[in-house]
């Protein structure tokens, strides 16, 4: 989608169907591991499809500060630079309309909530990322219940603010 100064509008979401074709208006649940991903990887905010993805860094492409991650400077698509980490060969998805390469694998199992309040936070994150289409409520008021047995009110709040901010 073109914006009103030629820029590749990345504000809607999508998903890949069963034919691999990106379509508007799905969520879907990302086939790599975020936290493999570097922090400004925009497969950390875009589905599959909505950001290019090139072997290093490349002129043209510089990290935006606005929106967190790396940018084609001619046409504003979002661009990742480390393909062995999102899992898929260099490729221009959202700017030329490639297809994304079919999942190989849907990325680490979430594992048992942890019994560090620190890393109460990445535990609800990664679950909230691997739920289902429609089930971020559901997975997140089990998490809730299950943290509350183990944690302060407080932790389980802040793990739930921060896996609400990172959908």
């Amino acid at each position: 989608m073109t914006g009103d100064r030629g820029r590749v509008s990345t504000d809607l979401r999508v998903g890949c169907g069963d034919d691999g074709r990106v379509g508007f208006g799905e969520v879907m649940d990302h086939p790599w591991d975020e936290d493999a991903l570097c922090a400004v990887c925009p497969g950390q905010v875009h589905d599959p499809g909505r950001f290019d993805v090139v072997d290093g860094p490349q002129p043209g492409c510089r990290y935006d500060s606005t929106t967190g991650y790396r940018r084609e400077a001619a046409s504003g698509v979002p661009v990742c630079i480390h393909p062995e980490r999102i899992g898929v060969r260099p490729g221009r998805y959202a700017s030329a309309g490639e297809r994304w390469p079919a999942p190989t694998s849907s990325g680490a199992a979430v594992g048992p909530m942890p019994t560090d309040a620190d890393a109460l936070a990445g535990w609800v994150t990664a679950l909230v990322r691997h739920a289902g289409p429609g089930r971020v409520d559901v997975v997140l008021g089990d998490a809730e219940r299950e943290a509350a047995r183990s944690f302060p009110a407080e932790v389980v709040v802040e793990a739930l603010r921060a896996a609400l901010s990172a959908l």
